[in-house]
Formats: structure tokens, sequence, C-alpha cells
């Protein structure tokens, strides 16, 4: 558990609860596991991606703090509203795009926007990556990611308005030495329909055996005895005050007279009483509950 103070944003307040924020998170781990698998099989090396963290954030925000350039693919969640983009940095992008046309896939590598020819080399490998979503929100409802085009500048993508909330995921991709952080950025009208599922609670309907079952075993809890008892307020003794107790002393309770007493059920106070009697015997009557 983080100790350190976590600051909050007023002007962009988070829309999601705990355990929406945990669901994405393990949709996100279930990704990055995904993405490594497709990266091994494509370039025949062990690569790893290891989801980072999730925040909530504007797109203004977003776009401000990606590199220019990076591969930024444009992706589409139809029927669900809005656009999305995966972010792959361009030094990682060329050491894989050096990888597949058969060399060694050193870190050295040009920092420029991708060619015809180094674009077409890529956008079958980022289109595999980008269907691995829908297997890793598929137990939240389903997130059909479509790249519809790749870009280089982040300055030029006019995606949202710049104070959309967006949802940003972090990866760190590794191919052998070289390590780099990817990102995912959702926005937050798309996700919040598939998290409703969250906080939603199937109602399970019982049949046959486990319905009577469950019939009887409601009715066998309306008859289970419970130890009810009606007690003064408590009082406080020293310890050597208790250990000189004789047989005949009297203990003040301090109780009030105009001061109901206490039932407890099990231990549990329930209502309040005051004492009295029915017939012969003593008795209380319940005067809140």
């Amino acid at each position: 558990m983080n100790a350190e103070p976590q600051l909050y944003d007023f002007r962009s307040p988070s829309r999601f609860s705990r355990e929406q924020m945990r669901a994405l998170q393990m949709a996100c781990e279930t990704f990055a596991r995904q993405m490594a698998t497709v990266l091994s099989n494509t370039l025949r090396i062990v690569a790893h991606a290891d989801f980072d963290d999730i925040r909530q954030t504007t797109y203004e925000e977003y776009i401000q703090q990606v590199p220019n350039p990076s591969l930024l693919a444009i992706l589409n969640f139809a029927p669900l509203e809005g656009d999305g983009v995966f972010q792959l940095p361009m030094d990682l992008v060329m050491s894989v795009i050096d990888r597949l046309l058969g060399g060694p896939g050193d870190t050295k590598q040009p920092s420029r926007a991708l060619s015809e020819i180094e674009t077409g080399l890529i956008r079958n490998l980022v289109r595999q990556m980008v269907y691995e979503l829908r297997y890793a929100f598929e137990s939240l409802g389903g997130v059909k990611g479509e790249v519809q085009s790749l870009e280089s500048d982040p300055q030029f993508l006019q995606l949202a308005p710049p104070s959309d909330p967006m949802l940003v995921a972090g990866f760190e991709i590794r191919l052998g030495d070289q390590a780099a952080i990817s990102t995912l950025c959702l926005p937050v009208e798309t996700i919040a329909p598939v998290l409703e599922i969250v906080h939603a609670k199937p109602e399970i309907e019982l049949t046959g055996a486990k319905a009577e079952a469950a019939e009887n075993l409601k009715d066998r809890m309306n008859e289970v005895p419970v130890d009810v008892r009606v007690r003064f307020a408590p009082i406080e003794l020293p310890s050597r005050d208790i250990l000189d107790l004789e047989v005949g002393d009297v203990l003040p309770l301090r109780h009030p007279t105009n001061q109901p007493l206490t039932l407890e059920a099990d231990g549990v106070a329930i209502a309040t009483a005051v004492p009295g009697s029915y017939g012969k015997r003593l008795a209380c009557q319940i005067v809140t509950s």
C-alpha cells in the first residue's frame, strides 16, 4: 500500500469507484500479457510487457506529455462513442522494424516519422496488438478497438476537446536490453458504459431443490434462539475494590432513574426499555427501537 499522500485535482475529479478502477487494472494487466505474446511470436524473441499504472487526465494534458515523434494508432470503438490512441515510442518502433527486416534491432535507431514502407511493415503488428483489447476487456462487456490510421505528430491530433476526461494506461515494453513506455488513451465516455457491469449484481433465481432448501433455511432462521438481556449502564471499579467484595456489600449503579435500560440481543444493542411488571413477573416495556 502506498503511504504517500495523493494529490487530488478538483478540475478533473475521478468518475470511477475503487472497484471499477481495479477492474480496469486487471483488464490492462491482461492486455499487457497479450501484447508480450504478440511481440514474441512476431519477432521470434522473448518480449515483456508490464502494466505500469492508470490515471485520469484531460486530453490536452495527455497530448502535451506524448513524445514527438511517436507512433500513434488512432482507435475507433464503434458502437461505443469516442476515439482513443495507442502510442508506441518511435525508438522502439524503429527497433521492431529493424528486426522485421532481419536486422539486430539495437537501440541506436533514428527518431523521425515513418516512411510509407515502414508504416506498412508496422501496421499489421499494431493491429494485432490492438485486437487483444477485445480479449482483455471481455469480462467487462467488450471493447472492440479498430485501428483507423497511424500518425506520428501528437500536435496534429484533434480527437477530442482539450478538457475532455481521458483514462491513460502506461505499459513498460522490453525487447532484449531495450525498454520503453507505451500508453493507451481511452475516452471516459467510451469506458464508462462498459464499467457499469462492475456494480451490477445479477439476481440468482433458484429453482427446484435449491429453492426449497433456501426457503427452509429462511424459515429456520426466524426460529433461532437469541440471548436477549436488559442491562443498566456499566460502572467502573478499581481492581482492589473488586477483590475486597463480600456478601452483603452494596454497589451503587449510578444509573439515572429517568434513563431507560438498554435492550441487547446477543450482545448487540437493539432498543431501550423501562422496567416494570407483567402480572406477577418482572418485565420491561420497549420505548425506542
